[in-house]
């Protein structure tokens, strides 16, 4: 098992697996050459065996981080972030200026098509930056 693997498994970071094997909870470690360099590979049983650990009521093994009291604080920021970006976006049909992906969305034309338009003079537009942008009335 590689080290994601460990982690999913665990249910626990990447970091947290490094931890553990630091501190030789999850037994002898093996390194094989990969495309990226060396890959850790993890025992199986070692990796069970740990898993039952920290999922007994009284683990030997220390399984909290000094983050966990804070995690659940995070993901309701999160949530409240990501809900006032959403009310906050503004409408495809309400912008002055569309990109490709936008012209797009509102006609369903595919992208070449909408190339192919600029391009022959039928839809007018201009390159700002190195995108096309394109007047919402061109496109209504």
């Amino acid at each position: 098992m590689n080290k994601k693997e460990v982690s999913l498994f665990l249910g626990r970071s990447t970091r947290l697996v490094e931890q553990y094997v630091s501190e030789g909870k999850l037994g002898e470690v093996t390194y094989v050459r990969g495309k990226t360099g060396d890959q850790a590979e993890y025992n199986r049983l070692a990796v069970e065996k740990l898993k039952v650990e920290l999922q007994s009521p009284n683990p030997s093994v220390d399984n909290t981080s000094p983050e966990e009291p804070y995690a659940e604080d995070l993901r309701g920021l999160l949530s409240i972030l990501l809900e006032e970006t959403r009310s906050q976006s503004v409408r495809t049909s309400e912008k002055l200026l569309l990109n490709i992906n936008d012209c797009r969305l509102l006609t369903g034309l595919s992208d070449s098509s909408l190339k192919n338009a600029i391009k022959n003079g039928t839809l007018k537009a201009k390159i700002i930056g190195r995108a096309y942008k394109v007047r919402t009335y061109a496109v209504e």
